[in-house]
């Protein structure tokens, strides 16, 4: 039966076709009924190749490959020099270290012992210098001690011997009598150039044709003393009681007899010449003949100024 249906078409088809050919056509006539769809037939030629178009998006990238065979092994390395693995290796420059630094050590213990040998040394010198200077200081005290008693001895004897011993002539130059008592001692022709007698106690005492150049007599006692011809050339002579004393001929030139007392003192044919007597007291003092010149008079004015005399300027 399915295959009557498409040979009746084709027949229908041709006559269609050959009364079309002899009449008039007439009108169409109402379509039949779609028939059933034929065998496919044979594939038509191939078509003109078209227009290369875009690339197409990356493929998928494909499995691995497997994996090749392992590859031959290589020749045995040469053998290390040393057997000693690398922490053996480090330890044994670690001890060679300490081993210098002990030597290092050793050393320097070495020098700090003989340094403090050395300390222990002068430890012992100053030591043996600080007992020397302990024992000369000792010394020393025991000398002044001595000292000080011998000349406390000396001032005595001469206390009580002054009145006694004749010390005429004899050469005390430089020596230290202050505060001596001296009282009526014999000094004639005694040399007493740069002695000290400060202070000393002077009374009555002879003194006649004495050196006592430079002499040092601030604030002595020379109440009633023979000065006769005495040198006082530059004698320091100041506050010094000279009271009544004897001075004819005496030499008391560049003298300092700032405020001295020279009260009923005899001064006949004293050299004063160059002479301070600033404030010196020379009330009911003997002055004739006396040589002015240049003379500090005890106003202050000078004997120069004053009809070289300080008769005037007392």
């Amino acid at each position: 039966m399915s295959q009557l249906k498409p040979m009746i078409i084709v027949m229908l088809m041709l006559t269609s076709a050959l009364a079309g050919c002899t009449g008039t056509d007439g009108a169409e006539g109402i379509s039949g009924p779609q028939g059933e769809t034929g065998e496919q037939g044979p594939p038509g030629a191939q078509g003109i190749q078209g227009e290369t178009g875009p690339d197409g998006a990356d493929g998928v990238d494909g499995a691995d490959g497997v994996d090749g065979a392992d590859g031959v092994d290589g020749a045995d390395g040469v053998d290390g020099t040393n057997a000693m693995d690398a922490n053996e290796s480090r330890i044994a420059e670690l001890e060679a270290e300490l081993e210098n630094l002990s030597a290092t050590i050793a050393i320097l213990l070495s020098n700090i012992s003989g340094m403090e040998e050395e300390l222990d040394a002068v430890d012992n010198v100053i030591e043996m210098y600080y007992m020397m200077f302990l024992q000369i200081q000792y010394q020393i005290n025991n000398i002044s001690s001595d000292l000080t008693t011998a000349t406390t001895d000396l001032v005595n004897e001469i206390n009580w011997v002054n009145h006694t011993v004749n010390w005429a002539y004899m050469d005390l130059s430089n020596a230290d009598l202050s505060f001596a008592d001296l009282t009526g001692a014999n000094l004639s022709f005694t040399d007493l150039s740069n002695a000290d007698l400060s202070n000393a106690d002077l009374t009555g005492a002879s003194l006649q044709f004495a050196n006592l150049y430079e002499a040092n007599l601030y604030y002595s006692h020379l109440r009633g003393a023979d000065l006769y011809y005495a040198n006082l050339g530059y004698a320091d002579l100041s506050n010094a009681d000279l009271s009544n004393a004897n001075l004819i001929y005496a030499n008391l030139i560049y003298a300092n007899l700032g405020y001295a007392d020279l009260t009923g003192t005899n001064l006949i044919y004293a050299n004063l010449g160059y002479a301070d007597l600033t404030g010196a007291d020379l009330t009911g003092a003997n002055l004739t003949d006396v040589q002015w010149y240049n003379t500090i008079c005890p106003d202050g004015t000078n004997s120069d100024n004053n009809g070289n005399t300080c008769v005037n300027n007392l």
